[in-house]
C-alpha cells in the first residue's frame, strides 16, 4: 500500500490600496510536481483623506455625517457654488442627497446661465418655492451667528470671485472639503439660517 505524497500550498498578495487591486500567487507542490497559479482582484481603492480635493471630497466634519460624502456636483467645473453649498446644507440637515441635475435645476431657475453664477437669496427663494431633491426651505433669513447659519457667502484669499458655502458644525464646506472656518481667513459677506420643512428649529 503506498500513501500519497503531502501536499504543501504556499499563497503570498499584494493589494496596492491606492487602486484596489489584489495581486495573489499560489504554489502548490504536491509529490514531484509543482503548479503555479496568479490571480488578480480588482476591488474598491482604500478609502484616504484629502486635504483639498474636488475629485475625491472629504467626509464631513465631526458625526454631521458618517457615511456619505459631500456634494460637488457640477461646482467642480463650473461656478454653481450658491445651489451646491444649498445641497450640502440640505444633506447635513436632512442627509438627502441631491443629484447634479437637481442641483442644475435649481440654477436655472434661480436664473444662472451657463458659468453666470447666480445670488445666494435667488437659490434660497427658488428653493423655498420649489423645493431641491424633494425637500423644501420652510424658511430662511440673514443671520450673523454663524454657529446658527446654514450657508455663507464669503470672500476667500486667493480666489477673485465671492465664494458660497455651506457651514456645517464650525466648518465651511466647498469644493467637496470642510475647513474650519477659523483657519479660512475668509470675509463674510453674508450668512443665512437654514430651516427645511419637517424640521423643528
Amino acid at each position: 500500500m503506498t500513501s500519497s505524497a503531502k501536499s504543501v500550498t504556499t499563497t503570498t498578495k499584494t493589494v496596492n490600496n491606492n487602486t484596489g487591486v489584489t495581486k495573489s500567487t499560489s504554489v502548490k507542490s504536491s509529490g514531484g510536481s509543482t503548479t503555479v497559479t496568479k490571480t488578480t482582484t480588482i476591488g474598491s481603492p482604500k478609502a484616504t483623506s484629502s486635504s483639498k480635493s474636488t475629485s475625491t471630497p472629504a467626509k464631513a466634519a465631526g458625526a454631521v455625517l458618517t457615511d456619505t460624502r459631500w456634494i460637488t456636483g457640477p461646482n467642480d467645473t463650473r461656478d454653481l457654488c450658491a445651489p451646491v453649498a444649498l445641497a450640502n446644507a440640505l444633506l447635513a440637515a436632512t442627509g438627502e442627497q441631491a443629484s447634479s441635475g437637481a442641483i442644475e435645476r435649481l440654477y436655472r431657475r434661480a436664473g444662472g446661465i451657463g458659468d453666470s453664477g447666480v445670488p445666494v437669496p435667488s437659490v434660497l427663494a427658488v428653493a423655498a418655492a420649489s423645493g431641491l431633491a424633494g425637500c423644501r426651505l420652510r424658511r430662511y433669513g440673514l443671520t450673523s451667528d454663524l454657529a446658527s447659519a446654514g450657508i455663507a457667502l464669503m470672500e476667500l484669499p486667493g480666489i477673485p470671485d465671492a465664494h458660497a458655502a455651506a457651514i456645517v458644525a464650525g466648518h465651511a464646506v466647498m469644493w467637496g472639503t470642510e475647513v474650519p472656518l477659523d483657519d479660512l481667513g475668509a470675509v463674510i459677506l453674508g450668512a443665512w439660517s437654514l430651516t427645511w420643512h419637517g424640521l423643528d428649529a
